[in-house]
């Protein structure tokens, strides 16, 4: 992985690399919200049957906030995959796959580790406690487990499966780099071949799953496992791909391409079945939210006010924190009695209000405290992935 990525310079000295930078932190906030809103309505089930605080309509758009899971997928493989395919398309070099996996995971691990380490060692009174709880979740495999995939911290289990695809491009990198050098003027084939594969990868193993295997609704790893995400993640590779090309949307095509994504989102969220059929819904969420990103990412702005609205901008920066803690938060507060009690109705916006202030409080130090630690040490390697030299001038 410690592979520097590079292909031939460009033979057209216009060629500039493009680095806009899109707005993205708005729909962060958005997808992080409505986690907390999703979960703090699920906490509120109540009665022998566990009845749902709405039903009909209301009941559809609630459960309907998965697709925000989604959303976090696509962004993940456009931003990862993004500076990789700016490089192999302009000529330029890249870090190593080694750097890539050690700056990505820096400000990610700290905070997880935090969660984990404190949540597990709360919740186990007695050593050894659920040690193998604890040792999946340290090694991001506890998508492996029926039992064990949302103990601990549930919303955890994204981001098990996002580490697989950061290992995964990071182990790409050496394989690019050996096929440039054979194939350079295939420089668009080369870049297309992970997320194709990814695509693939995902479109069978969820037939397979879905129509051939049918295994139990409660087989968790089955259903949550990363090859099940894996469309969603090659949809957003996808979208770094046309970026970098500079394939840009006009006008029109592009408010089209927002309105039709969009349209398809809503779709999707009130014809959401309760069958086996569900399981696609991932998948089809992933595509329709590509569409309407593409309004976003295939445009070199000015984007959109509200993709800049200041309050939501500043909590999406927070959006990973908000993500992770919450839950925890959620269960502290039901165990000190300060939530509504679970009922029907809507109730449990209160429960979700209750649950965000703390969560955004505590997501806030932890973006200045654990998580900015984290990228310092990002800042100890180079590009190469190798030990920082400060004193490279005292060399003799």
């Amino acid at each position: 992985m410690s592979t520097t990525l590079t292909t031939p310079t460009p033979t057209d000295p216009r060629t500039v690399p493009d680095r806009r930078v899109f707005p993205l932190n708005t729909l962060r906030a958005l997808a992080a919200l409505s986690v907390v809103l999703f979960h703090a309505y699920q906490f509120s089930r109540s009665g022998p049957d566990s009845a749902w605080p709405w039903e009909g309509l209301g009941h559809q758009l609630m459960t309907g906030t998965e697709l925000f899971v989604e959303m976090f997928f696509v962004l993940s493989g456009l931003v990862l995959w993004l500076p990789v395919a700016r490089a192999v398309l302009s000529g330029e070099e890249t870090r190593s796959g080694r750097a890539m996996l050690l700056r990505r995971t820096a400000r990610l691990l700290p905070l997880y580790f935090s969660v984990v380490l404190v949540v597990w060692g709360l919740t186990n009174h007695s050593m050894p406690g659920h040690w193998q709880d604890l040792l999946l979740h340290l090694t991001f495999t506890q998508v492996y487990s029926d039992t064990y995939i949302f103990w601990t911290a549930g919303p955890a289990w994204s981001l098990a499966v996002e580490f697989h695809f950061y290992v995964l491009v990071a182990l790409s990198f050496p394989v690019i780099r050996r096929a440039l050098h054979r194939w350079p003027e295939r420089r668009m084939a080369v870049l297309l071949g992970l997320p194709a594969l990814l695509l693939v990868v995902g479109l069978a193993y969820n037939a397979v799953v879905i129509h051939l295997v049918h295994p139990d609704p409660t087989n968790w790893s089955v259903w949550f496992s990363p090859a099940s995400r894996a469309g969603s993640f090659a949809v957003g590779m996808l979208l770094a791909v046309l970026s970098a090309k500079d394939v840009t949307l006009p006008t029109v095509p592009r408010r089209l391409a927002a309105a039709v994504g969009i349209g398809a989102l809503l779709a999707l969220v009130v014809s959401r079945p309760e069958t086996g059929m569900l399981h696609w819904w991932p998948t089809m969420y992933a595509v329709a939210l590509g569409v309407a990103l593409s309004a976003v990412v295939l445009h070199r702005g000015p984007w959109a006010r509200a993709l800049s609205e200041p309050t939501l901008a500043w909590l999406g920066g927070l959006g990973y924190g908000i993500y992770l803690i919450h839950e925890p938060v959620l269960r502290l507060m039901n165990h000190w009695g300060v939530l509504p009690d679970p009922q029907r109705g809507s109730v449990f916006v209160a429960t979700a209000v209750l649950v965000a202030v703390p969560t955004i409080v505590l997501a806030w130090i932890s973006s200045r405290t654990v998580e900015a630690a984290g990228l310092r040490l990002a800042t100890l390697v180079d590009r190469d992935g190798k030990k920082r030299d400060y004193y490279p001038h005292l060399a003799t």
